[in-house]
Formats: C-alpha cells, structure tokens, sequence
C-alpha cells in the first residue's frame, strides 16, 4: 500500500469518525432536550480545551492504530513471500528422511517374504 492509499483511508477514517461522532452527539442532545447553542455558551475555556484534549488523543490512538495494523499485514506478506519461497535445507532434510522410509519399506518387505 503506498502512502497515498494510506492517506487516503485515514482521511477516510476521520471523516467517518467525525460523522459518527456528531450523530452520536447530536442524537444525545436530542434526547435530553439540550439545545447546542446554549451549551456551547456555557462550555467554560477549561472544558473546551479539555474537549480538544480528548479528540487530538483519540486521533492519535486512531494514527496509532492504523500503522500497527498496516505493519501486521507487511509482517504477514512478508513472512508469506517467505513460506512460499523454497528452502533448500528444509527440502534435502525432506528428501533424505523420505529416502530412509522408502528404504526401510523395501527391507521390510525383502525380509517378510
């Protein structure tokens, strides 16, 4: 994923977690009678630095969050890319304990007979 696309999905990211979070708000407001007017009149500077506060640390987990998960699915191609090459010492130990099991079939049978 190039830094566009990734760009891209966080700002994807934002717009619906704006979009949630002002429904979920408004829908609040709604149901106890508060007009927002008023309560942005009576939110003090202290509160509203809070509210800053709060939103600027939830877009941080959000960043924080959406690396992790990118790094995981790079580890995770990565690690497949590898399984999916051939590893050469993994497939002579294969070849050699395939070869003595054939090997012990055959003198089994010789001896059964």
């Amino acid at each position: 994923m190039n830094e566009l696309e990734k760009k891209n999905n966080r700002d994807q990211l934002y717009g619906l977690s704006n979009q949630l979070m002002e429904l979920f708000v408004s829908d609040l407001f709604t149901k106890n009678k508060v007009s927002t007017e008023e309560t942005k009149q009576r939110l003090t500077e202290v509160q509203k630095e809070k509210l800053k506060q709060t939103v600027e640390q939830l877009k941080t987990q959000v960043e924080e969050f959406l690396e992790e998960k990118n790094s995981q699915k790079i580890i995770t191609e990565t690690e497949n890319a590898t399984d999916l090459k051939s590893n050469p010492l993994r497939e002579a130990l294969l070849k050699k304990t395939t070869k003595k099991e054939s090997e012990n079939e055959n003198n089994e049978d010789g001896q059964g007979q």
